[in-house]
């Protein structure tokens, strides 16, 4: 029952920032496509302009993010105080993918510094998650281009 709950709000999720990526990725596109460049061209490039120059809300969930953020100010307490025990976070299991884990590392950098302010850490996750935005879009221009183009998204099903 708590897989499916986690499974619908994971999707809900997605929906939000792909929602929120399509609604920067179609004014680039018409731009692009007035400059003159062909269909295909200007759609790789606004894909590629929208997640390097879009600032998106994180969109994840408290409780993964309190995990993430606590596993990885405990690393990096353990890494301070030059413990034997300190496991490489590239070495963990829950930051297998580059883009995911430069996600992680810019909410936790933003969770430090507001609890170097006096605030709590669920409060400073809530505060991030709700309030702040993310540096870019953490998708990949594939990913990107199966929520704009269908048959790339027929492709990536099959």
């Amino acid at each position: 029952m708590n897989d499916m709950k986690t499974e619908i709000k994971k999707r809900t999720l997605c929906e939000h920032r792909d929602k929120e990526f399509l609604a920067l990725y179609h004014p680039t596109l018409d731009a692009m496509l007035e400059q003159g460049m062909n269909e295909s061209q200007a759609r790789r490039a606004a894909v590629k302009f929208t997640i390097a120059n879009g600032h998106p809300h994180y969109h994840v969930d408290h409780e993964r993010a309190y995990r993430c953020v606590c596993h990885l100010l405990s690393a990096h307490d353990k890494k301070a105080s030059n413990a034997r025990t300190y496991r490489a976070i590239d070495d963990s299991a829950f930051a297998k993918n580059r883009l995911r884990r430069q996600m992680w590392y810019e909410i936790t950098r933003q969770v430090k510094e507001l609890r170097d302010q006096g605030m709590s850490t669920n409060r400073a996750i809530d505060h991030v998650l709700e309030h702040c935005r993310a540096s870019r879009f953490f998708i990949t221009p594939a990913t990107a281009l199966t929520k704009i183009c269908v048959r790339a998204r027929r492709r990536a099903l099959r």
